[in-house]
């Protein structure tokens, strides 16, 4: 496994991918598990308005990042995307940390930061490209190198920022940090893109809405939209819990940030891990074994009464999330395996789906019970998707049977 890795550090194309999603994590994780409290919390918006909000963000996201992904393909440009895209999340942080009010963060959350969001995928076609022209790289083990890197940051930066927000930072603030975090994203880019690479001079060939119908096929659209509802349980988790804590653990924002890096650090070694695992156990098993775990942990989670008795579920939440967001990006992937930059965009999809489950849940959850049994609504939810999957795809713990 150490030589996977240091295939995939050396492999220029792959490294600046990690660079890139690894600060990106950051500035993502200083507003992920503050954003709901921000929006509810201090701005006012109400739980359904919020849930609305996310939906609509959530929609403008997949529809950039499918139309990013089949361009991408069709002509290789993926600098000059990733350049404007990042320039977007700059001018969308420092909008809200400059003029703080409903209207901006409504910009931000709904138009730009989707906009933004397209790198995300980009940056695992980028290390899809380089498996597959790098004999020396591990197709699965360069996405979770990938997707560790952006979870081991998103691990590290809530507790530091904890830490102020505990010193008397105003939340708001961490729009400011975010757009710093993205100028960094933006220069590594403009300086260090490599200068000579084959991968990226591949073209697909085919046309916008050629591409469109590979994607819409019956047996993709049935196992994205299980992928969807199990990412989405996740997604659930993010908007869940500031909540939880601040409302039924009785815990401080400061908690929050501490919570979420703890679980974030902890998924680290098992999305590498778990890539190794997948050469005696199906990815549907695995991904299956990771829903269980999860689902465990956030009905969990909404069981306890108070956030000192509640810091042991860190470790289950780190397994269970590191299995299925490093696992479900490569089976997605594998859904339209010759399209990259299309096949990344689908992640972009499964997410947009997944922030579908997790609003109708929080908004039909809050009809009748609280935001603990809203997590116990997902998570059986969830549970039930990560069975269905298994089933869909013959139900064989095995490695190295093909989806029908």
């Amino acid at each position: 496994m150490l030589s996977d890795i240091s295939n995939s550090w050396n492999d220029p194309l792959l490294r600046l991918s990690f660079l890139c999603i690894t600060i990106m994590g950051a500035a993502v994780a200083t507003l992920t598990p503050f954003q709901s409290v921000i929006g509810i919390e201090h701005l006012g918006f109400s739980r359904s308005a919020y849930a609305l909000m996310t939906t609509l963000g959530a929609l403008f996201s997949v529809t950039a990042s499918v139309s990013v992904g089949i361009y991408t393909d069709q002509t290789g440009r993926y600098k000059t995307v990733l350049a404007r895209c990042n320039l977007v999340a700059i001018v969308g942080a420092l909008s809200v940390f400059f003029l703080p009010s409903k209207i901006t963060f409504i910009l931000a959350h709904v138009v730009l930061f989707p906009i933004a969001s397209t790198t995300f995928t980009q940056y695992f076609a980028m290390a899809s490209l380089a498996a597959r022209k790098n004999d020396a790289l591990n197709k699965d083990v360069s996405l979770s190198f990938i997707r560790a890197a952006f979870s081991g940051t998103f691990g590290l930066t809530p507790p530091l920022l904890a830490i102020a927000v505990a010193g008397g930072m105003d939340l708001l603030s961490l729009y400011g940090v975010s757009a710093l975090l993205s100028i960094v994203v933006l220069m590594l880019i403009l300086r260090m893109w490599p200068t000579q690479t084959v991968a990226l001079s591949e073209t697909s060939g085919i046309g916008f809405f050629e591409s469109l119908k590979e994607l819409s096929s019956a047996p993709v659209l049935a196992r994205l939209l299980l992928i969807a509802v199990i990412s989405g349980v996740n997604g659930l988790y993010n908007i869940l819990l500031g909540l939880l804590i601040v409302n039924d653990l009785g815990g401080s924002e400061a908690d929050v940030g501490w919570f979420a890096g703890g679980v974030a650090i902890a998924e680290v070694p098992v999305m590498l891990g778990a890539a190794v695992l997948l050469r005696y156990i199906s990815r549907s098993g695995m991904i299956l074994i990771g829903c269980l775990i999860y689902g465990a942990f956030l009905a969990g989670l909404a069981a306890f009464d108070t956030i000192s008795s509640a810091w042991v579920m860190i470790i289950p939440g780190g397994i269970g999330a590191g299995i299925i967001l490093s696992l479900s990006v490569g089976y997605v992937q594998d859904l339209v395996s010759s399209r990259p930059g299309a096949g990344s965009s689908l992640v972009a999809v499964s997410h947009f789906g997944g922030m579908i489950f997790a609003s109708a849940v929080l908004a039909s959850g809050g009809l009748f019970t609280g935001y603990q049994g809203t997590a116990w609504i997902g998570s059986a939810i969830g549970v039930c998707a990560g069975i269905a999957l298994f089933a869909i795809d013959g139900a064989k713990f095995r490695p190295g049977t093909a989806k029908s």
